[in-house]
């Protein structure tokens, strides 16, 4: 049996804001104190200042000279520039693991929507959102491609980030929820016209979404 290989201190930092970025548990634009966080995890700044390096890249922290870091915001043209990014990659990565692996894309879709099912009827919101993550990774991991899978990682913290926060609004996800249970459907259908229809109004809600959000929120 392989000895499973400790986390690093700086890993330990990352998987920890990460999670609680992604999760809700940090808010969009909270700040980040280098020094309240090492005291949490019980290590040095110096893997916390790594960790926020890392998250940085990944656009899920801003860090600016002598003001520190903070959880990222987003503007209404961010997150359609997001759906744009999402919109060209996700039907790229479709179109190849729909050749490459139709029948195994179907069967892991349908689990995991029944799994999703099942997260929603026990009110667990975080599996259930950590599953929607999952569903779209699917199509990545299908794909056989791994410079599109790698272009999608870089960023899927965010795109996870934002679906936690769009969570809250009304009928969100369950309207989401429905879109994903068409989609797995399509994909056992092998329909790809019907399938990049689904996937391009099921991300361009998310658009839609945010923009009349803000609009609302700005209005109050």
């Amino acid at each position: 049996m392989a000895l499973k290989r400790p986390q690093s201190l700086r890993e330990l930092a990352l998987e920890h804001l990460r999670s609680n970025i992604v999760n809700g548990t940090l808010k969009m634009g909270q700040v980040l104190s280098e020094r309240v966080i090492s005291e949490e995890l019980g290590v040095s700044k110096s893997p916390v200042r790594e960790a926020l390096a890392q998250l940085r890249d990944e656009g899920l922290v801003t860090i600016e000279p002598q003001k520190g870091a903070k959880v990222f915001t987003l503007s209404s043209e961010e997150v359609a520039q997001i759906c744009d990014f999402r919109q060209a990659i996700e039907t790229a990565a479709f179109e190849l693991a729909l050749s490459r692996n139709p029948d195994k894309l179907a069967s892991d879709m349908e689990d995991v929507v029944a799994k999703m099912a099942d997260a929603q009827n026990k009110g667990r919101m975080v599996t259930y959102l950590a599953l929607d993550t999952t569903f779209h990774e699917l199509i990545f991991k299908h794909c056989e491609n791994d410079y599109l899978a790698a272009s999608y990682s870089r960023y899927v913290g965010k795109i996870a980030a934002l679906r936690t926060h769009l969570s809250d609004l009304p009928k969100h996800t369950d309207l989401s929820f429905d879109e994903h249970k068409l989609i797995a459907k399509a994909v056992r259908k092998g329909d790809e016209k019907k399938i990049r229809r689904l996937l391009a109004e099921h991300i361009d809600r998310t658009r839609q979404v945010y923009t009349h959000a803000n609009t609302d929120a700005a209005a109050s």
